[in-house]
């Protein structure tokens, strides 16, 4: 019986160092991404080729985002930020289809 028991708590830690890990390994991969992707205040300069530059290729980082928003682990244990960055990439992609424009456009 207290083999069982043993057994069962090395099991159940062996599971929590795993998520564990893997917390801090999605963290690492959303820093990355946001390390990566154009600022706010980049964005706040649109005609700067540095910026039109990192329009360009967000969505290559924004793929990512979207592999972590379909990666249930990843979501239950980081949900929040990942959503937060999907938000932003969606931003992202709309001053890259001119949609925010029309949309300060309207009286």
């Amino acid at each position: 019986m207290r083999l069982v028991i043993a057994a069962a708590v090395l099991l159940a830690a062996a599971a929590l160092a795993g998520l564990g890990y893997y917390y801090y390994r999605v963290g690492q991969e959303l820093d990355d991404i946001r390390a990566r992707l154009v600022t706010e205040e980049q964005l706040a300069n649109p005609d700067d080729p540095a910026t039109t530059s990192g329009i360009r290729l967000a969505p290559i980082q924004c793929a990512r985002v979207y592999d972590l928003r379909a990666n249930p682990i990843a979501r239950r244990l980081r949900g929040d930020e990942i959503r937060g960055m999907w938000a932003y990439c969606e931003k992202i992609a709309d001053m890259a289809s001119g949609f925010d424009r029309r949309r300060k456009e309207r009286p």
